[in-house]
């Protein structure tokens, strides 16, 4: 009838084959693909929530030239810093400390939180935290404190 017959109903079940067996392909492949491994890996985590202080510092000391007066204003930072996790009573590790130097300079104020940090990792409980040194600018602030963030590992 009107030419159109047998080789058009041929055609239109070669495309349907090919559907369908495209659809096979797909689902087999996604049936196959590697299973997600259930194990993780127990390690320590972190406590999301910080402690926050702030030490006073002597910004001049810290960023002077005098090796003799840097290390004597970096144990007193290490020191308070200490001081003031032993009054908490906690004695876990730290994992991550966030430093904010506070200087009217940006540039100033991240060496401010650099130079007093560096003694804190010779202590025990900082040996393996990563250290992010920032700045907080105050205007007119010539290094006069660094607030810290330090985050524990539960």
């Amino acid at each position: 009838m009107f030419g159109l017959g047998r080789n058009v109903t041929l055609a239109l079940v070669g495309w349907l084959w090919a559907d369908i067996l495209l659809g096979l392909f797909v689902i087999f492949l996604a049936a196959a693909s590697a299973p997600i491994s259930a194990d993780t890996k127990a390690g320590p985590s972190i406590d999301p929530t910080p402690i926050e202080l702030s030490v006073p510092v002597d910004g001049a000391r810290l960023l002077g030239d005098d090796e003799a007066a840097i290390d004597a204003e970096q144990a007193k930072f290490a020191k308070g810093v200490t001081d003031h996790l032993s009054a908490l009573g906690d004695t876990r590790r730290v994992a991550l400390v966030f430093a904010y130097g506070s200087h009217g300079q940006p540039a100033e104020g991240e060496r401010l939180a650099s130079v007093a940090t560096a003694g804190l990792e010779t202590t025990s409980r900082f040996a393996e935290a990563v250290m992010k040194n920032l700045h907080d600018i105050v205007p007119g602030d010539v290094g006069t404190s660094v607030a810290l963030e330090i985050y524990l590992y539960r």
